[in-house]
């Protein structure tokens, strides 16, 4: 059985995966400390498949131990202070979260060797900051203009460039607006997860 964790996952994009998952037959472990995801959004989820964690991804030892000891298949990193006025107001705080956190999860991977078939690192369209170029495209200007898209920015180059360094299989991803009654329509992650679970 395919096994995943997903961060942030009682957020709106992690609940609607962490259903996609175990409706094509995985398991999964939702790392969460609810201070933005919801406990509603996953307490429909199949408990014999699902495992709830609710703890902050700031929590090193926990998060080390976890990922040595489930040998997870995929990683998805959405876990983060999502809110821009929040990184404004507390950039630290924001940081210890939307960056510090991740890489903790990387370093972890990197030192013990973890054997993961692929992470994918959630980043933002905040980090093209405002650029006025419309449609924005990949290799669009970066102009990152608060912490929220620094942070965000400078982790997806973090796993990347750890996917680089030391043949871990990283990927990120740059979300726009995010938004739907129950299941998320976003194609990337929808073919993310069906790809994943046939391999």
């Amino acid at each position: 059985m395919v096994n995943y964790l997903i961060t942030g996952g009682a957020g709106f994009i992690g609940s609607n995966l962490a259903a996609e998952v175990v409706k094509r037959g995985g398991k999964v472990s939702l790392v969460d400390d609810l201070s933005m995801g919801k406990e509603e959004n996953i307490i429909h989820l199949n408990k014999k498949r699902v495992t709830f964690y609710k703890k902050s991804i700031t929590d090193h030892d926990f998060m080390t131990n976890l990922l040595i000891k489930e040998h997870f298949d995929y990683i998805i990193l959405l876990g983060a202070v999502a809110s821009v006025a929040n990184s404004v107001r507390m950039p630290y705080e924001t940081h210890e979260v939307n960056q510090e956190a991740n890489i903790n999860i990387l370093e972890t991977i990197r030192k013990f060797g973890l054997n993961v078939k692929k992470l994918l690192f959630a980043s933002s369209a905040a980090v093209y900051g405002n650029n006025p170029q419309q449609p924005k495209k990949e290799g669009s200007a970066i102009e990152p203009g608060t912490p929220y898209a620094i942070d965000k920015f400078a982790s997806e180059r973090y796993a990347l460039t750890y996917g680089e360094l030391y043949q871990i299989p990283t990927v990120a991803t740059r979300f726009f607006n995010v938004y739907g009654p129950s299941k998320i329509q976003i194609r990337r992650i929808q073919v993310f997860c069906q790809s994943s679970l046939t391999a």
